[in-house]
């Protein structure tokens, strides 16, 4: 785990660890916002305020919990996190034990007596990666986890997880960073600053996010979007081109992992094709994460524009399905050809 203060959050994490000292912090938390703008910082940070000695409040870095926090070695906290374990869902068997798997699970967790004498938390990254089974089985332990016990459940598609999921948790919004200190964040990370003000602007202030698009290539899969898009690539090579990119796609396998490249640049994508769609509706392309290229992507007609966008939408829903990812990649930038072919400054 990591003793770092989010930036931009600390005041509502430090509101719910006065809730906690004065007992009043509610058993299961769901923190929501957008991708990438430290929501599960911003968790961990709550978690070493209430498992430090001098807490709740504002976690010390030194006594004997903060430093077994550090070295992972905390009895009293379970951290479920599925991209780390390279899991594309989190299922029953993190929940609750299912025979033949020996992977910690939360009921087992919470059955035990806190090590240390004091909070018990649980944090699940992620959380809207649950499967149904999974949700349904946390829903007695959201009704009733025990005394001194935190869930604190991150997620940035809240309205992915089950009403019954949801109206057992305390609800806690947080909100993107601003760009500039989104940059600022990523020129910490060793990032030169013309691509950090870029990152920062094509993630919406999101730190998280901007070092995701970092990791995983995203500036040279724009590049083949900008190219498709003033017809000088062609879709088939710029997917050819995109499906060979390295980058930091998570997956166990080569699969897995051309899926969540095809994921990455799906959502780039749509974000792309979005922002064209707003500026064909009179919003300011410099208020746009890629207001630049809304001037090369409007060429058609808007009949032409939303067939593109659905084609695209149910590209990355099929990734969803477990489709050949490089096929899907092919379909994707094939439906940006009608750009191409009827944009008048096309060549």
């Amino acid at each position: 785990m990591r003793l770092v203060e989010p930036v931009g959050h600390a005041e509502v994490i430090a509101g719910l660890l006065r809730a906690a000292a004065g007992r009043r912090l509610a058993h299961a938390l769901l923190l929501s916002g957008p991708d990438g703008i430290g929501k599960f910082l911003a968790a961990e940070w709550l978690a070493f305020g209430l498992l430090c000695a001098k807490g709740p409040g504002r976690p010390c870095g030194a006594c004997g919990p903060c430093k077994r926090l550090l070295a992972g070695t905390h009895a009293d906290i379970l951290v479920l996190d599925p991209e780390a374990d390279g899991e594309e869902e989190i299922k029953i068997s993190r929940i609750t034990r299912r025979e033949r798997d020996s992977q910690p699970n939360v009921g087992d967790f919470l059955s035990l007596r806190p090590m240390e004498g004091g909070w018990r938390v649980v944090i699940l990254r992620d959380a809207d990666r649950m499967n149904e089974e999974a949700q349904n089985a946390l829903l007695k332990t959201l009704e009733e986890p025990g005394t001194s016990t935190l869930l604190a459940l991150v997620a940035s598609r809240p309205e992915s997880l089950l009403p019954t999921t949801r109206s057992r948790c305390v609800s806690v919004v947080l909100r993107p960073l601003g760009r500039e200190a989104a940059a600022t964040i990523l020129r910490g990370h060793g990032i030169d600053a013309a691509e950090a003000s870029i990152l920062a602007r094509w993630s919406g202030g999101a730190p998280g996010a901007a070092l995701a698009l970092h990791a995983r290539a995203a500036t040279a899969m724009r590049a083949r979007i900008t190219a498709v898009l003033a017809g000088e690539l062609d879709p088939l090579a710029a997917a050819a081109e995109i499906g060979a990119l390295d980058g930091e796609f998570p997956g166990k396998s080569p699969t897995a992992q051309a899926r969540a490249r095809a994921r990455t640049f799906l959502d780039l994508l749509l974000a792309v094709l979005v922002d064209v769609e707003r500026a064909a509706a009179g919003a300011d392309p410099d208020s746009l994460a890629h207001g630049d290229l809304a001037s090369r992507g409007a060429g058609p007609t808007g009949g032409l524009r939303a067939r593109r966008l659905d084609l695209c939408l149910q590209a990355r829903q099929d990734v969803e399905a477990n489709l050949h990812p490089d096929a899907i990649l092919e379909r994707a930038l094939l439906a940006l050809e009608p750009v191409r072919r009827t944009s008048p400054s096309a060549p």
